[in-house]
Formats: C-alpha cells, sequence, structure tokens
C-alpha cells in the first residue's frame, strides 16, 4: 500500500474512533437522562457480561469446610444462645453472628443470651446502616470486649446484584466479613488498611454448598461436632424448609442462573458473608483493571478494527455488508472468551465498554465516509476511503 494510502487510513481510523466515542457518550447521555428509560438503565446496570461466568460455572469443586455456617432458622433467643455456648465449647477460631436483637423481649431468656454473648471473647456481632441512622443489638445485649462489623452489603450506588466488597471504611468501621477474619488471625488491621479500603469484586466460590452447614438443631443436640475446632462458624438463616420462594435475607448475586431478567434473589446473606471471608482468609482476591485502562483498550482495539474494516469498505461495499455482522459476532466471541479466562485467573475486566465501542465503530464507517465526501466537496478534505486518491 503506498504510504499516502497508509498514513490517511491511520488518521481515518483514528478520527472515525474519536468520533465513535463521541456518539457513544452522547448516546450514553440521553439512555441516563431520560426518565422513560430508567427501567432499561436499571436492567443494563444490573447486567454484568461477566455474570455468564458465574451462573454457568459453579466452581463446585472449590470447598472450604474451615467455614461454617449454622441455619438458625426462626430459633428463639434461648435456642441461639445454646448453639453460641455449644459451638464457643468446641474452639473454634471465630463466631460470628448475622443476627441483630433490636430490643428486648422475654426477660429471662434475654438474660441468658446476654450472659452467653458476654462469655465469648471471640464472638463478632453485626450492625448495618440505614441511611443515616445505624440498626444494632441492644445495648442491654452488649459485652464487655464487644466486636462489631457492618452487614451492609448493598454498598452505595452499587446496585441489586451483589459484586462487591468494602471491607474498612474511612472510619475504621470494619465490614463483618474483616472483623471476622481478623479475630481469627488471617489479617490484621494494617492489611485491611492498604487492600480492603477500596471497592473489591467478590471471589464467589459457590452457594451453600460450598461450606459445611449445619441446622441449629443439630449443633444443639450433638456432644460435640469435630469440624468445629479451629474453624470460623457463621450464624444465620438459611431459610426454614424447602420453600424455594423464602427470599427472606435473601440477594442477587453473579451466581443466579438467571444472568437476565432476575426474578429471584438466589443466596442469602450470610452465604455471602462467607464467600468474601473464604476470599479474605486464602487471599483469593481479584483484580480490577482500573476504569481509565479499560478505556485506553477499548480505543485501541476500536481503532484497529476500523482499521481492518476500512480495508474492506474501501474495496467493497457488499463486502462490508456481508461480513460486517461476522466480524461484530466474532469479537464478542473472543471479548467474552478474554473476559472469562483473565476471570479465572482472579483479573476482572469490564468488557462491555470494550464490546460495545468496537461494534459501534463498526457502524460508524459507513457514516464516516459521508462524513469525509462532504469534507471533501467543502474543504478539500483527503481521505483513504475517497475514490480520488
Amino acid at each position: 500500500m503506498p504510504k499516502l494510502k497508509l498514513t490517511l487510513l491511520h488518521r481515518d481510523a483514528f478520527l472515525c474512533t474519536v468520533m465513535t466515542f463521541m456518539i457513544a457518550g452522547i448516546i450514553y447521555g440521553i439512555f441516563i437522562n431520560l426518565s422513560v428509560l430508567d427501567p432499561f438503565e436499571k436492567a443494563f446496570k444490573d447486567f454484568n457480561f461477566t455474570d455468564i461466568f458465574y451462573s454457568k460455572q459453579f466452581k463446585s469443586a472449590q470447598r472450604n469446610d474451615d467455614i461454617i455456617i449454622v441455619n438458625i432458622k426462626h430459633a428463639d433467643r434461648f435456642q441461639i444462645a445454646r448453639a453460641i455456648d455449644k459451638v464457643g465449647n468446641q474452639n473454634p477460631k471465630a463466631m460470628g453472628l448475622d443476627i441483630i436483637f433490636k430490643e428486648r423481649k422475654q426477660p429471662f431468656f434475654d438474660s441468658i443470651l446476654k450472659n452467653t454473648i458476654s462469655a465469648q471473647d471471640m464472638l463478632i456481632t453485626s450492625y448495618y446502616r440505614d441511611k443515616d441512622s445505624v440498626v444494632r443489638n441492644d445495648p442491654y445485649f452488649k459485652g464487655k470486649s464487644e466486636k462489631e462489623g457492618y452487614i451492609n452489603l448493598n454498598l452505595h450506588g452499587q446496585n441489586t446484584v451483589i459484586r462487591d466488597f468494602i471491607g474498612l471504611k474511612q472510619d475504621n468501621e470494619r465490614a463483618f466479613a474483616t472483623q471476622l477474619a481478623m479475630e481469627a488471625g488471617y489479617i490484621d488491621h494494617s492489611f485491611a488498611q492498604k487492600k480492603l479500603i477500596h471497592r473489591l469484586p467478590i471471589n464467589y466460590i459457590g452457594n451453600e454448598s460450598a461450606f459445611l452447614t449445619f441446622d441449629i438443631e443439630e449443633v444443639i443436640n450433638s456432644e460435640s461436632i469435630p469440624a468445629i475446632k479451629n474453624a470460623i462458624v457463621l450464624f444465620g438463616y438459611l431459610g426454614d424448609g424447602n420453600n424455594e420462594f423464602d427470599i427472606e435475607d435473601k440477594h442477587f448475586t453473579p451466581m443466579n442462573e438467571a444472568w437476565v431478567g432476575r426474578a429471584v434473589p438466589d443466596t442469602y446473606g450470610v452465604v455471602i458473608h462467607a464467600n468474601v471471608l473464604n476470599m479474605l482468609t486464602q487471599s483469593s482476591f481479584i483484580k480490577r483493571l482500573p476504569r481509565f485502562i479499560v478505556y485506553l483498550m477499548a480505543f485501541a482495539i476500536c481503532f484497529f478494527v476500523i482499521m481492518i474494516v476500512m480495508r474492506i469498505y474501501k474495496k467493497s461495499n457488499l463486502a462490508y455488508d456481508i461480513t460486517i455482522k461476522v466480524i461484530q459476532l466474532v469479537i464478542s466471541v473472543i471479548l467474552l472468551y478474554a473476559a472469562f479466562v483473565l476471570l479465572k485467573m482472579r483479573v476482572y475486566i469490564n468488557t462491555a465498554p470494550i464490546l460495545i465501542i468496537s461494534v459501534l465503530g463498526i457502524e460508524m464507517i459507513e457514516y464516516y465516509g459521508y462524513l469525509v465526501e462532504y469534507l471533501n466537496k467543502k474543504f478539500k478534505w483527503k481521505s483513504y476511503l475517497l475514490d480520488s486518491l
């Protein structure tokens, strides 16, 4: 190819890429600012291409029996106190209550629960923030050296699907899982300050089947459970029966088999905490590529795709029309496969901008051709796409 044409091709590909970004930005601005499109915007934000990976490939081979979940069902406070006492006597590394006793009820049972909580040095209690207020245990149940962590799962600005986790807030508030990992000796405060103050993708290993679980009656009625020794035990709700529509303390996660059009939440809150805890205790963090790198990649890939497709467009409009959909499909498959491979390697990349920009860029070539024809007539603009070269 003559040097002039090659230079013009590079320039045209660059300008067409810039035009693609501008058009994409305008469309996105309209999309998020029109209230009539709010349901579509919410549905789009609730979907992530990597959800397909989690929904179709449960990591059943991964299991952590060092994290145990005790299903409290709808047990009363006396039963919960007995279960805490039974577990505490079997030397776990830490215990966590994903339960909040907001008010006092029956004085006798409350006193037993209070004494049981106070007697456990390794017990982590929980609280959550509700807008500007904090919901925690009634002060009556506060132990001498109480350690607590927040159990909020929907982060500020996050959509309904629980994908991310913040382990330490700026005012040194610690998440429930962070407190448990620290109590068990897996991490310390300096590590939390360095690693957990930023939003991290949760590395899900599976639903409740990925952890050792017991019903509260099993714990109370068993003389001993050897698996509890040196384990981290979480007390929380895992349903009361086989009702699949029991959605109490249940949330949407990327593990939902319905990765579009989600209707029924798929994962109990205590299981999400267990997945986060597994990530902290195993140091199995997922590295998220920064947004600016993603957009740089989107620009570079769009540029090279446009440059290749421009050559097809220049040779034959018919060939362009025939191959454009095939090329877009190939790009989509390659990008999604690359995202899945990287996720297996614990690297998270948001492929949506790259995919959308690249696919849109191919469509924009024809419109860019109309633009350079107009510029040529008005200003004698030179372009690789013009036959006059």
